[in-house]
């Protein structure tokens, strides 16, 4: 009797470490790009469970880097998109959006932003870009920058890319699992760290030039009209608005928060009291 129950112990055993095996294989195999990107960046690998994918995170001149599928949300579209986050070290005054020419547009553009064109027409022709500060996003928008963005439209479907960037964050997105592919998955985030590089190269160089005051002589009172949102360029009129601590400069409150800073570049103020 004591052999028989040996023999199923053994079986049992055996069935149980070739489980883990192919388990460990299966996951390996599947998710192989995310341990291979982490391995190339020195990054962490953090398992997300047998069935959800892994995310990978890793430093980047001092932002941080986090790579992985966008999470299913009810009611939305259920294509995997894969999704390279990076939080900036510090704070930008700057808001862009950035999309092929073919995605569907919001009905409204971003509050505070207006249409920019770079220049390049084929890459005008080709997305649609929306940004705070027209002259920064040129300044940031470069060849090379621009090569690195047509590269991403490249990786998934028609259509199936953005660039989002906000005070804290770069956002880019592709519309397919790229993590099925390690060149794919690679080749994302590479051009991702590019735009990221640009992105900090542009705006140091734009708040660099800090803010020339010149002597225009004095203007009559009446002719002054109303104080003008630096954000919107629209009158404050009766809306909440705050004034920059720094350089007392007004704005609508939503237009501050939206931004998260001073619109004046060169000032950098991040407090604001109400106007």
């Amino acid at each position: 009797m004591w052999f028989f129950f040996v023999i199923v112990a053994l079986i049992l055993y055996g069935m149980l470490r070739g489980g883990v095996k192919f388990t460990s294989l299966l996951g390996g195999g599947r998710y192989g790009a995310y341990r291979q990107l982490a391995t190339d960046f020195g990054g962490r690998y953090e398992p997300r469970g047998f069935s959800d994918p892994p995310t990978v995170s890793f430093a980047w001149k001092g932002a941080t880097v986090r790579v992985g599928l966008a999470p299913l949300v009810p009611g939305q579209s259920s294509l995997p998109r894969t999704r390279v986050v990076i939080r900036f070290a510090e704070g930008i005054p700057f808001r862009l959006e950035l999309t092929p020419t073919h995605r569907p547009s919001p009905p409204q553009p971003p509050k505070g932003t207006r249409t920019v064109r770079v220049g390049d027409s084929t890459f005008d022709r080709s997305f649609v870009i929306q940004a705070n500060d027209p002259e920064m996003a040129r300044d940031f928008l470069t060849a090379p920058v621009r090569w690195a963005i047509e590269g991403l439209a490249k990786l998934g479907p028609t259509g199936g890319m953005l660039v989002s960037i906000n005070p804290e964050r770069m956002l880019v997105q592709v519309d397919r699992n790229l993590g099925q592919f390690i060149n794919l998955l690679a080749a994302a985030v590479r051009e991702s760290l590019v735009i990221h590089d640009g992105l900090q190269v542009g705006v140091m160089a734009r708040l660099a030039e800090g803010v020339a005051i010149v002597a225009a002589g004095p203007s009559a009172t009446e002719d002054a009209g109303p104080p003008l949102c630096k954000v919107c360029g629209d009158s404050i009129g009766d809306a909440p608005w705050v004034i920059c601590v720094s350089c007392l400069t007004p704005h609508h409150r939503d237009c501050w928060e939206f931004i998260g800073a001073c619109s004046i570049f060169g000032c950098q103020g991040k407090s604001a009291r109400p106007g």
